[in-house]
């Protein structure tokens, strides 16, 4: 008799446990959704959407001490790379889909042979795309998605990029879509764009080579992602100090083509 009872009892036990699993497997899918999404802000054309003066409100940006360092020094916000062939950078939490973004860059130390500068549409980390200049007078468009690293235009020497330290370069991104502009000290910078689709940029001796030489970017390998800076090293005996102000995000207006 108290098998029978355990038999008849059995199956719902089994049906219980089986929708119990079913549930937490939705939950968890539901939790791993909410965690990959974000909200991306709206960019009316013109309008400012965002400013950071790394005067207040530096809770919202990604800060933190050791020997590849971002910290808030004097009203701006400070990369130190103290280790070889590293690359710190620090990201504000809004998320960006088409943007027109500006920032001031002052290296501080360091060798000329060093890179700094912009890091947009981060999605994670191992995907976003990169606008840098150097100290000694080079610009580079770069893209890593999935971990896998693409140049896009290679680096071009150009007189609109200050050389030098303690000197600031002011850097613009306009993204519409999968369109890309970009500026440097208000000029806007050509890029080495190679005829192969999935080639990497090559440029020698002020030729673009096997590419041609255009005055935007055509990529639509990320959407959306946030906004940050960088800072980079090469040199294997100095450190690479760079402050950044006055990061300014506008609703991108249409670029009229040429």
């Amino acid at each position: 008799m108290l098998e029978s009872r355990f038999m008849k009892r059995f199956p719902k036990r089994l049906r219980l446990l089986l929708i119990l699993t079913i549930v937490l497997l939705a939950l968890l899918f539901v939790g791993q959704a909410v965690e990959r999404w974000h909200y991306v802000l709206p960019a009316p054309p013109g309008q400012l959407i965002y400013a950071a003066t790394f005067d207040s409100f530096t809770d919202e940006w990604r800060l933190y001490e050791g020997r590849l360092s971002a910290v808030v020094i004097d009203n701006a916000l400070r990369l130190s790379v103290g280790d070889y062939q590293s690359g710190p950078y620090s990201e504000a939490e809004p998320f960006f889909a088409d943007f027109d973004v500006r920032v001031e860059a002052t290296p501080i130390s360091g060798p000329l042979d060093n890179a700094y500068g912009l890091i947009f549409r981060l999605a994670d980390r191992n995907s976003y795309y990169l606008f840098l200049v150097s100290s000694d007078g080079y610009y580079r468009v770069s893209r890593r998605v999935g971990g896998v690293e693409r140049v896009l235009s290679n680096w071009i020497r150009a007189p609109f990029v200050r050389d030098g330290l303690e000197v600031t370069n002011t850097l613009r991104v306009v993204a519409r879509g999968s369109t890309f502009h970009f500026y440097i000290n208000d000029t806007l910078a050509p890029l080495c764009i190679p005829n192969d689709a999935n080639a990497e940029s090559t440029y020698y001796l002020g030729q673009c080579q096997d590419g041609t030489m255009q005055d935007r970017l055509t990529d639509s390998s990320i959407s959306s992602g946030q906004i940050g800076v960088i800072a980079q090293r090469f040199d294997e005996d100095d450190s690479v100090i760079v402050d950044f102000d006055n990061l300014l995000v506008f609703g991108p207006e249409e670029i009229e083509t040429p």
